[in-house]
C-alpha cells in the first residue's frame, strides 16, 4: 500500500505515512501523536480559512454589537418618540408596590437625571411622561420639580458631552442629530395609515410635501432662468422708434432724429428708427427748419420696446427728461432657484420635529420657510395649512 499524505492536528505540518486510516501516527515536526484520517487537501485548506474568518467575524461582531446597539440600550421609543429607557425602569420599579410615588422615589428619580452633567431633550420628555403617567405625592412632585429647576440652573456643562440621551453625544458611530430626527420621524410606524394622527403629525406630513414641491420649484426655475439674461442688462444694443406730427396731427417727413452718434430722419408718415444705441439712458434730438429743437432724456432697455412719439411746435427750442429712477428688483429671477430649495430643506426639518412633536420652534419654522419655498404656489398654501395645524397642537409638543 502507498504512502499518503496527512495533516498534523498540532503544528500542521504536512508529511506521508503508510499507516492506515484510524492507526496512530506521530508527527516528525512536534512529535504529537494522533490518529490518521482520510484528508483532501484543499478541502483542509478550506476548512482552515472559514474557522479563521468565522472567528475574525465572531470578534468584529462582538466589537460592533455594543455601538450599533448604543441607542436600544439607552432609549425606548414609544408611540415614535424617544425616552430615558433607565428613568422608565425607575419609575416603574418604584409603582411596583405603591400607587403613587412618594418623596423618597423622587430622590431616586433625581439621582437618574442629574447622574452626567446635562439635562437633555430626552431627559425632559421623559419627566413630563411620568409625571403624565404615574402619580405622585403632592409633596415629592413638588420637591422633584424644585430640585431639577434649581439643578438646572446652577449646574456646570463639560465642554465634551457625555449624557448618552444628548443629541451631541459623541458615540462610535456619529450621526447628525439632524439626520437621526429624521430617521425617526419616517419610521414606518408614523407613517401609517391605520394609526391615528395628531394635527402636529399632520402638519408635518404636509411641510414633507411642502419640502418635495419646493425642490422641484427651485429645479424648475434653476432650468428656466440658467443662462437667461434678465430686462435689466443693458450690455446689448437698443433700438428707439416712433412718429413725429405737427400740432395739427400731421405727420412731419424729413425730420432729423440724432441719438449717441447715430442719425435717421422720418419718413412721408412721420415714422423713424434709431438702431445701435448703448445705455441705460439716453439723449435723442428732432430738429426740422421751421421748428423749435426738441431735445428728450429717456430710459432704454435692451431687447425691448423703446417708443418716443413727438410732436414738433413752431417756436423755442424745447426740453423734456423723461427718466425715472429704476430699480432692479432683488432678487433677481435667476436667483430664487437657491432660495426655494434652501427653503425646502428648513422645511424638511420642521416636518421632522412636527411629526416627533419635539421641537415647537423648529416646526413653525420650517412652515415659515415653507411658504418661501414656494412650491408652485401650492407648498405655500400647505404651510399656512400646517402652520394652523401646529398651533392647534400646540400643548401636546414638549416644553
Amino acid at each position: 500500500m502507498g504512502d499518503t499524505k496527512v495533516r498534523c492536528t498540532t503544528c500542521y505540518n504536512v508529511f506521508n505515512t503508510s499507516k492506515e486510516e484510524g492507526e496512530t501516527v506521530i508527527c516528525p515536526m512536534c512529535d504529537n501523536s494522533f490518529a490518521v484520517k482520510k484528508v483532501n487537501i484543499v478541502s483542509d485548506i478550506a476548512q482552515s480559512i472559514t474557522d479563521f474568518t468565522t472567528k475574525i467575524g465572531t470578534n468584529i461582531k462582538e466589537k460592533i454589537t455594543p455601538e450599533t446597539k448604543k441607542e436600544d440600550s439607552v432609549f425606548e421609543i414609544i408611540d415614535g418618540k424617544k425616552y430615558d429607557k433607565e428613568l422608565l425602569r425607575v419609575a416603574a420599579e418604584l409603582t411596583e408596590k405603591k400607587e403613587e410615588i412618594t418623596l423618597e422615589g423622587s430622590k431616586q428619580l433625581f439621582t437618574q437625571i442629574s447622574d452626567y452633567d446635562d439635562y437633555t431633550q430626552i431627559e425632559k420628555q421623559t419627566v413630563a411622561y411620568i409625571r403624565k403617567n404615574y402619580k405622585f405625592t403632592p409633596e415629592a412632585n413638588k420637591w422633584l420639580r424644585t430640585e431639577i429647576r434649581r439643578w438646572a440652573q446652577v449646574r456646570t456643562r463639560n465642554e465634551e458631552v457625555t449624557d448618552p440621551t444628548s443629541s451631541e453625544f459623541k458615540s462610535g458611530k456619529q450621526i447628525s442629530f439632524v439626520f437621526t430626527n429624521l430617521k425617526d420621524a419616517y419610521r414606518w410606524d408614523n407613517l401609517r395609515n391605520d394609526k391615528p394622527k395628531t394635527p402636529s403629525q399632520w402638519a408635518g406630513i404636509l411641510l414633507s410635501i411642502v419640502f418635495v414641491l419646493g425642490l422641484f420649484s427651485g429645479i424648475a426655475y434653476g432650468i428656466k432662468w440658467n443662462n437667461q439674461d434678465t430686462q435689466w442688462n443693458n450690455e446689448g444694443l437698443s433700438a428707439v422708434h416712433g412718429s413725429v406730427i405737427d400740432t395739427n396731427g400731421d405727420a412731419i417727413e424729413d425730420v432729423i432724429v440724432e441719438a449717441n452718434g447715430k442719425k435717421t430722419s422720418t419718413n412721408p408718415q412721420g415714422w423713424y428708427v434709431i438702431y445701435d444705441i448703448v445705455g441705460d439712458e439716453v439723449q435723442i434730438t428732432f430738429t426740422m427748419e421751421g421748428y423749435g429743437t426738441v431735445t428728450v432724456w429717456i430710459n432704454i432697455r435692451s431687447e425691448g420696446t423703446n417708443i418716443l412719439d413727438i410732436e414738433l411746435l413752431e417756436g423755442n427750442e424745447q426740453k423734456y427728461d423723461y427718466r425715472k429712477e429704476v430699480a432692479e428688483p432683488w432678487p433677481p429671477n435667476y436667483a430664487l432657484a437657491p432660495i426655494f430649495m434652501v427653503a425646502s430643506f428648513v422645511a424638511l426639518m420642521g416636518s421632522s420635529a412636527a411629526i416627533l412633536k419635539q421641537n415647537f420652534r423648529m416646526a413653525v419654522a420650517g412652515c415659515l420657510f415653507g411658504v418661501i419655498s414656494y412650491g408652485f404656489l401650492v407648498g405655500s398654501i400647505l404651510s399656512v395649512i400646517a402652520l394652523s395645524l401646529l398651533l392647534v397642537d400646540r400643548k401636546n409638543f414638549d416644553n
